[in-house]
């Protein structure tokens, strides 16, 4: 933790004598700040790796994997029924994550990447929508765009900031919108 980010984080720095990059690592909805390490190290060796955990921790009576003995790990935001993000604590990790964000700019203002996979995808998209000028890219594994009424259709991700998400189960009404 710092002073400007409270999220709790693991931290991987590289061996490159000059920085490259950072990536920051969003887990999915029940996991942890570990679930992307190895991914983020494998995938991109040459940036700095920072990987925060979810400030909402989940109900162990209602755990996704029952094998774990009731760890029910961590949240970024609450769900309605359909699966949409709950705009409070959406919000509340949005802009918690912009203020990691911002203290890593801090550090040397090297680019800056999210991953990000099922509810960390979401959120990644949503930092998109929401500040994209402070990212050189993002990368969503199963996750779907925010669908937030009011908010989501406001804020377009720009077109010349690299998003690829990858929406194979992704049910319809959080698929990307396409003009017509």
């Amino acid at each position: 933790m710092s002073a400007r980010s409270q999220l709790v984080r693991a931290e991987r720095g590289t061996a490159a004598p000059e920085r490259r990059g950072t990536l920051v690592a969003l887990h999915a909805d029940g996991a942890d700040c570990t679930e992307l390490v190895s991914l983020g190290s494998r995938a991109a060796p040459e940036l700095d790796l920072v990987a925060p955990q979810a400030p909402r921790a989940r109900d162990p009576f209602h755990a996704s994997d029952a094998g774990l003995a009731g760890y029910a790990g961590f949240s970024w935001f609450r769900t309605d029924d359909a699966g949409r993000p709950e705009p409070a604590s959406f919000g509340d990790s949005l802009a918690q994550l912009e203020a990691l964000v911002l203290e890593l700019a801090e550090r040397g203002g090297a680019p800056l990447y999210l991953l990000g996979r099922g509810s960390g995808a979401t959120l990644a998209l949503g930092a998109a929508q929401a500040f994209p000028e402070r990212l050189a890219g993002v990368v969503a594994l199963d996750g779907a765009r925010p669908d937030i009424p009011g908010w989501s259709e406001r804020f377009p991700i720009p077109p010349e900031l690299p998003v690829v998400d990858h929406l194979e189960g992704v049910p319809p009404w959080a698929q990307p919108r396409t003009r017509s």
